[in-house]
């Protein structure tokens, strides 16, 4: 786990679940839906296109020009944050998956236990056993 998201759990009380992944991907999913309407809108836009035929068309341009500049910065922004998202979704899922696999290994730790567990108890009634055969066979 990375060091900040294991503060982000500490502090939140939150850790890594499919819930929490399957919403991270609906958020990217949403994400790039936003991205590819704001680099449409942004296409219909017109590039600086110099000079117009009055000076009021101009600052027409000149705002359009600005607009779009900011609409293409959004779409920069938006791809910035789908690429930290698509990180984080990563990260999660190493975590959720390391977390899986602890329990895997408790549990197969704990199985391994129970057998020697009655093994040594097998071990052990026949040891008795044969104790109890060789007490009974002397007269």
């Amino acid at each position: 786990m990375d060091a900040s998201d294991a503060l982000i759990a500490a502090l939140t009380g939150r850790t890594a679940t499919v819930q929490r992944i399957e919403s991270a991907v609906a958020v990217r999913t949403r994400l790039v839906a936003l991205r590819t309407d704001l680099g449409q809108a942004a296409a219909m836009l017109p590039p600086d296109g110099g000079r117009w035929r009055s000076e009021a068309a101009d600052r027409y341009a000149e705002r359009l020009h600005e607009l779009r500049a900011r609409v293409l910065g959004g779409v920069d922004r938006l791809d910035a944050a789908a690429a930290d998202l698509d990180e984080r979704i990563r990260r999660m899922e190493a975590e959720l998956a390391a977390y899986e696999q602890a329990e895997r290994d408790a549990e197969a730790q704990a199985r391994a236990a129970r057998a020697a567990a009655l093994a040594e108890e097998a071990r052990l009634a026949r040891r008795a056993e044969e104790r109890s055969d060789g007490v009974e066979a002397r007269p």
